[in-house]
Order: structure tokens, then C-alpha cells, then sequence
């Protein structure tokens, strides 16, 4: 809706004496009768009129129109220029989606061949140090390439994926999560406390990635403190449900911020541990299907992960 306002126009009219009628009151019959009086005088009476415009001429009206009309037209074109762009990014994302899933399927099998043959020369290869070190870095490149595989056919089936929503338990799902990113982190030191677990509306399996990736973030970078710490607890708000998971790791740059979830993108600070940059884009997007929210916290002594979930 497009409102036009026209300034306030003070207007002055001279009248010839003042126009307004005295009423008088006449006795007759014994009856009251008001009569109107004329006036007495023609001294010019200057009348002030506030709070109204110049009237709409004709010649301003069209202006109006014509210019409704060019709106509207141009409205029309963006509109269909927009359905256009909609439709090719629909078209893209679904190839996209669909290369995703066939790099995932058709390279799978020829790097299980190439990590096997590494293996193989690593076992029965002559021994020196160099040629260790050289198969080793093939067999961990491998590694790394099926590790970024498999995240982004997880981040494309975080957008397709049908999901079904229903009231979730976490402590033990969190409870597995943690011991296995230990393993899988190997850092034996890391104290994880898991706190108060209340219920949230989610998709069991969804609400396992959300998990895993955040946890298995905290416990990695935190893993080369002195005395690494991962901490974990819920909160009930009036319509939601907030988890916070908070370790002692290597914090987020503040100019860096902007990366966060954003796919393949790290930080520089996060170099040196092993990752593709997909984790977190996959969280993002999760939430966002389960009509929740992810955020942060960061300085530092460390980040504080924020989930925020339906309430049951």
C-alpha cells in the first residue's frame, strides 16, 4: 500500500464583515422565537483555515496514477524475474544435490581400493622412514577425502531429508557422544560434565548429527589444553528449549565470526586440527529444519555453543 500526504495549507479568506450570525431571541404570542440578526458591519473579517491541504487537481491525480502504474509494472517484472532466478536455483540445487550424492556413491569404492593398496605397500614395502612417511600421508589424504564426502551428502540430506518430530530424551544419546568423541579425539584428559537434560521436539536422527558435530568440535579443540573441559546442560524457557555446550578450547577470532557456518571455510586458529569445515554448516541447517536456532559464544578461554529447540 502506497499513501500519499500533501503538506498543510494555511488559508485565509477575507470575508466582508464577520460571517457569523447572531441569533437572537423574540418574544411573541408568549412564545420564544430566535431570529437570525444581520449584520451591522462590512469591516473586512480575515478568516485563518487550518488543517487541511490544497485540494487534488486533476493534473495531480493523473500524476498519481501514472506513477501507481509504473510501480506496479516494474513490481510485475521484478516478480517474475525473481520466480525465474527461484526456479534455475531450484533446478541447480537439485543437480547439485544429486552430484553430491553420486560423488559420495561412485568415488567410495575406488579410494576403499587405494587405501587398501597404501596399506598394503606400508605393510610389505621396504621400511625406511621416508617411504613410511609417504604412504602414511596417502592413506590420511584418503581418509580426509572420504571424511568430506560423506559430510556433504549429510549436509544435502539435511536440507531433503523428511524429518519426524517428536519428544527426545538427550542425556543418553549426549552420554555416547561424549565417550566415543574421546576415542575418536584421543584425549583421555578431557573431563566432559553433563548436566541438567530436559526433553526438546526433534528428529531423533537430526538431533544425533546436531549433537555429534558440536560435541565432537568442543572435545577436539579443547583437546590440547592442560586440562581440557567440556561442559553440557539444558534449559527450560517458556517456549523453548536451550542447550549449551561449553569447552576451554581454542575460542573464535572475532574477525573471523562471519566464516562460522559457511561451508569449507575454518579459521585460522583451526588449522592445525584435522577438518573440512562442513560440521557446522550441517548444524545450521539442521536447526533451521527443526524450527530452531544454533548461535555462539566466543573469547578467548574458550566457545559456548547454543542450541535452541522446540519445547516438547
Amino acid at each position: 500500500m502506497l499513501i500519499w500526504f500533501r503538506k498543510e495549507f494555511d488559508e485565509h479568506i477575507d470575508w466582508a464583515g464577520n460571517p457569523e450570525k447572531k441569533i437572537g431571541v423574540l418574544l411573541q404570542n408568549g412564545e420564544e422565537k430566535q431570529i437570525i440578526s444581520p449584520r451591522t458591519s462590512f469591516h473586512i473579517f480575515t478568516e485563518n483555515i487550518k488543517g487541511n491541504s490544497k485540494r487534488w487537481n486533476s493534473r495531480d491525480l493523473g500524476a498519481v496514477r501514472t506513477i501507481r502504474d509504473v510501480i506496479l509494472e516494474t513490481s510485475h517484472k521484478q516478480y517474475n524475474a525473481i520466480k525465474a532466478l527461484n526456479n534455475e536455483l531450484r533446478q541447480v540445487n537439485e543437480e547439485l544435490d544429486s552430484f553430491s550424492y553420486t560423488i559420495s556413491h561412485d568415488l567410495g569404492t575406488p579410494l576403499t581400493v587405494m587405501k587398501l593398496n597404501a596399506q598394503m605397500l606400508l605393510a610389505n614395502f621396504e621400511k625406511t622412514e621416508k617411504n613410511k612417511l609417504k604412504l602414511n600421508s596417502i592413506v590420511e589424504e584418503i581418509d580426509s577425502m572420504a571424511e568430506m564426502m560423506h559430510d556433504v551428502l549429510q549436509l544435502s540430506r539435511a536440507k531433503h531429508s523428511e524429518i519426524e518430530l517428536e519428544r527426545l530424551q538427550t542425556l543418553n544419546m549426549l552420554q555416547k557422544i561424549s565417550e566415543n568423541a574421546i576415542i575418536t579425539f584421543y584425549s583421555p584428559k578431557t573431563e566432559i560434565v553433563i548436566g541438567k537434560c530436559p526433553d526438546v521436539r526433534a528428529d531423533k536422527t537430526m538431533l544425533h548429527q546436531v549433537f555429534l558435530n558440536v560435541i565432537n568440535n568442543a572435545v577436539k579443540y579443547s583437546s590440547h589444553q592442560d586440562l581440557p573441559k567440556v561442559e553440557i546442560w539444558g534449559t527450560e524457557k517458556e517456549e523453548t528449549v536451550e542447550y549449551r555446550i561449553l569447552d576451554n578450547g581454542i575460542g573464535i577470532p572475532e574477525e573471523e565470526k562471519h566464516k562460522m557456518f559457511k561451508i569449507f571455510n575454518r579459521m585460522d586458529n583451526a588449522k592445525t586440527f584435522k577438518g573440512n569445515g562442513v560440521g557446522l554448516s550441517i548444524v545450521h541447517r539442521i536447526m533451521k529444519r527443526l524450527g530452531g536456532n544454533v548461535d555462539y559464544e566466543s573469547n578467548k578461554e574458550g566457545t559456548c555453543f547454543i542450541l535452541t529447540f522446540k519445547k516438547p
